[in-house]
C-alpha cells in the first residue's frame, strides 16, 4: 500500500485532478498510523461500484430536506428486514398491531438509551474541557521540548554528517592503501609496476651478486695465489725450495705462524747439512760433464783427421803420444784428488754461510716481492668489495625504512580498527538499551508485566514475590513485594537496635570479668605496678644455659676468624705456599685443573730449555 496505489483508485473512480497529484507528495499520509486503517481500506475497498450515480446524490439530498427523516444503522436494517418479509409473507392485521407494539417498545428503549448517552456526551464533554485545560498548560513546555528535540536532531544530523564523511573518507583512504598494497598477479597487466621493494623479487639481483662473488673470488686467486707464484718464481723451484710458495700458510694473506718459523729453521739446518754432500756431486758431476766434452771435442778432431787422411799411422808416435797424455791425466788426477780431498771441502765450508745468508736474502727478497705485489693489487679487489658492501647496506637500509613506514600504517590501521569497533559496540549498547521495553511509551495501561521486560521480572525475582498462582507477572504482585520488603526492613532495624543494646551488655560484661582477672592475676604480686613474672623457672634456667653457650661459641667464633686471618696474612706473604694450597685444593676438587696447570708448567719448562 502507498500513495501510488492510492492515486491509482482515485483515476478509477473518475476524480478530475488525480492524474496531477503527485505521489511524494502525500507519502506523509502513509507515516501516520491513526491514518493508516482508513487508507488501506479505501485503497482495497473503495471501487466503482461503491460510487453514487448523481441522480442518487439529488434524490438523498433532497429525502434529507425532507421532514420524514432517513433510516439509519439499526432501523434501516430493520425496515429492509420488514420489506423482505412483506414482499415474500401475506401479513395480517393482528400481526401488525403487534409488530407495531414490539416497535412501540423498541422505540421507548432506544429513546431511554438516547438520554443515557446523551449524559455520558456530557460527562465526557467535561472531561474534553479538563484535558484541554491541562493540555494548554503543558502547550509551552511541549513548545521547549519540541525545540530541544529539533536542535537535537539537527545536531545529531550534524554528527551524523561529519561521521559519514570521516568514514568515507577513511573507507577512501584504506582502499587507497590496499590498492597500493597489492601484489601483481597474473590477472593483471604485465606492465603493472609494484610499489614498495618488498614486493620486488631479488632473485635476479641475488644471482648477479653470487655472479659478482665468483668472479671476483676467481680474480682474487688468480691474483693473489696463482700470479704469486709468478712472483716467486714458480719456474726455479731449486732456488726457492725452502720458500715453499704453494703452502697457503706462508702467504702474507694468512701470515706465518711459530710453527711456520720452526719449519723454515728445521728446513735451512737440512740444507746445511746437505749443502757440502750437495755441492761435491755437483763439483764431481760437472768434471765429468767437462770430461765427457773434452772427450767427445778429441775424439771430433780424431775423426775429422782420419777424414781428411792426415791421422799418423806411425805406432811408435802414437805410443808416445799416448804415453805422454797417460802421464798428464795421472799428474791431472793428482792435482784433483790434492783439490777434492783438501782445499774444495775448506772451499765449500767457507761458502756454507754465504749460501745460507744467499737463502735468506731471496727468502726476504720475495717477501718484500709478494708484499709489494699484494698492496699494488689489494685496492682492484677492496673498490669491488666495498662497492658490493654498500649496495648490501643501501638495500638493507631501504628494507628497514620500508618496514618502518609498514609498522606505522599498520599501528594506525589497528589504531582505527579498535576505535570502530568500540563505537560498533557502543552503539550496540545504545540500541539494545533503546530495544528495552521500559523505554517505550505503551498505548495502553498493562496491568501485567510483559515478557520483554528483563528490568522488571529480575526486579520480581530479587523481591521474591511468591506469584506461582499466577499464569503472567502483575504489577501489583510486585507493589505487594516492595510493601513485604518495606516491612522486612523496619522489622530488621527494630532487630538491629536491640542486638545492639545486647552487644553492649555482653561487653560491659566482659570489661567485669577481665577486671575480675587482672585481680586475680596480680593480688598479692610483688610486681602490682608492672608485669607480672610468667615465666617457669626450667625456662629460665634453659636459658641462661643457652645464653652461656652462645657467649662460648662466639668467643670461638672470633678465634678461629682470627685464626683465619693469619693465614691470610702467611698466604698473601708467601706467593710458593699461596701457590701450594691452590695445588692442595684442586688435589682434593677439581683434579682435572690440576692436570691442566702441570701440563702447562711442563710445556713451558720445555720450552725454556729449546730456547
Amino acid at each position: 500500500m502507498s500513495a501510488k496505489q492510492m492515486i491509482a483508485v482515485l483515476q478509477e473512480l473518475g476524480y478530475p485532478k488525480a492524474s496531477k497529484l503527485d505521489p511524494k507528495g502525500l507519502e506523509w499520509m502513509f507515516e501516520s498510523e491513526t491514518m493508516l486503517p482508513f487508507l488501506e481500506w479505501f485503497c482495497n475497498g473503495v471501487s466503482a461500484a461503491n460510487l453514487l450515480s448523481k441522480a442518487d446524490v439529488e434524490q438523498f439530498h433532497s429525502m434529507e430536506s425532507s421532514e420524514e427523516g432517513i433510516l439509519e444503522g439499526d432501523q434501516l436494517e430493520l425496515a429492509l428486514k420488514n420489506i423482505k418479509i412483506s414482499e415474500n409473507e401475506h401479513v395480517t392485521e393482528v400481526q401488525l398491531e403487534q409488530e407495531i407494539d414490539q416497535l412501540t417498545e423498541s422505540l421507548e428503549r432506544c429513546k431511554r438509551r438516547k438520554q443515557n448517552l446523551m449524559q455520558k456526551r456530557n460527562k465526557l464533554s467535561l472531561h474534553h474541557t479538563a484535558l484541554s485545560h491541562r493540555q494548554s498548560k503543558l502547550s509551552q513546555t511541549e513548545g521547549k521540548v519540541k525545540t530541544q528535540y529539533k536542535k537535537s536532531i539537527e545536531q545529531n544530523q550534524t554528527n551524523n554528517a561529519k561521521v559519514n564523511s570521516s568514514l568515507e573518507q577513511l573507507v577512501e583512504t584504506v582502499g587507497q592503501l590496499s590498492e597500493i598494497y597489492e601484489l601483481p598477479v597474473e590477472g593483471k597487466r604485465e606492465d603493472s609496476i609494484p610499489m614498495f621493494l618488498s614486493q620486488l623479487s631479488l632473485d635476479e639481483y641475488y644471482k648477479k651478486e653470487d655472479k659478482f662473488s665468483q668472479e671476483l673470488s676467481l680474480f682474487t686467486k688468480k691474483k693473489f695465489f696463482e700470479g704469486i707464484a709468478d712472483v716467486a718464481g714458480q719456474s726455479e723451484g731449486s732456488r726457492y725450495e725452502i720458500l715453499e710458495i704453494n703452502d697457503p700458510n706462508l702467504s702474507l694473506i694468512r701470515g706465518g705462524g711459530q710453527e711456520v718459523n720452526i719449519s723454515q729453521c728445521k728446513e735451512l739446518s737440512r740444507i746445511q747439512k746437505s749443502f757440502p754432500a750437495a755441492k761435491l756431486k755437483h763439483i764431481e758431476a760437472k768434471m765429468a760433464s767437462i770430461q765427457a766434452e773434452r772427450r767427445i771435442e778429441t775424439a771430433g778432431d780424431i775423426l775429422k783427421l782420419i777424414q781428411a787422411g792426415e791421422f799418423s799411422k806411425d805406432h811408435i808416435s802414437l805410443n808416445e803420444r799416448l804415453s805422454d797424455t797417460d802421464t798428464s791425466l795421472q799428474m791431472v788426477i793428482r792435482d784433483l784428488e790434492v783439490l777434492s780431498g783438501d782445499e774444495i771441502p775448506g772451499l765449500i765450508q767457507e761458502s756454507l754461510s754465504s749460501q745460507v745468508s744467499h737463502i735468506l736474502t731471496g727468502d726476504y727478497n720475495l717477501k718484500l716481492a709478494r708484499q709489494d705485489y699484494f698492496i699494488s693489487n689489494q685496492d682492484q679487489v677492496i673498490h669491488p668489495l666495498v662497492q658490493q658492501r654498500a649496495r648490501n647496506e643501501f638495500l638493507t637500509m631501504a628494507f628497514e625504512l620500508e618496514n618502518r613506514n609498514h609498522r606505522d600504517i599498520h599501528r594506525l590501521l589497528v589504531a582505527a580498527k579498535q576505535l570502530l569497533q568500540d563505537r560498533v559496540k557502543e552503539q550496540g549498547a545504545r540500541m539494545k538499551m533503546m530495544d528495552d521495553p521500559m523505554l517505550t511509551s505503551a498505548k495502553y495501561k498493562r496491568s501485567t508485566i510483559d515478557s520483554r521486560d528483563n528490568f522488571a521480572k529480575r526486579l520480581h525475582q530479587v523481591l521474591e514475590v511468591d506469584d506461582a498462582q499466577h499464569i503472567f507477572l502483575t504489577y501489583s504482585s510486585l507493589e505487594e513485594g516492595a510493601v513485604k520488603l518495606k516491612h522486612v526492613y523496619s522489622m530488621s532495624c527494630n532487630h538491629a537496635e536491640t542486638a545492639l543494646s545486647n552487644k553492649e551488655e555482653i561487653l560491659g560484661a566482659l570489661e567485669h570479668n577481665m577486671q575480675s582477672c587482672e585481680e586475680m592475676i596480680y593480688a598479692g604480686s610483688s610486681t602490682t605496678l608492672g608485669q607480672p613474672s610468667l615465666t617457669p623457672p626450667q625456662l629460665q634456667s634453659t636459658m641462661t644455659q643457652l645464653e652461656g653457650m652462645l657467649g662460648r661459641l662466639e668467643h670461638s667464633i672470633k678465634d678461629i676468624v682470627r685464626n683465619l686471618e693469619q693465614k691470610k696474612q702467611t698466604l698473601k706473604s708467601d706467593p710458593l705456599l699461596y701457590k701450594e694450597r691452590k695445588l692442595y685444593v684442586y688435589f682434593f676438587t677439581n683434579p682435572a685443573c690440576l692436570r691442566q696447570l702441570f701440563d702447562e708448567m711442563s710445556s713451558r719448562l720445555q720450552a725454556q730449555k729449546m730456547q
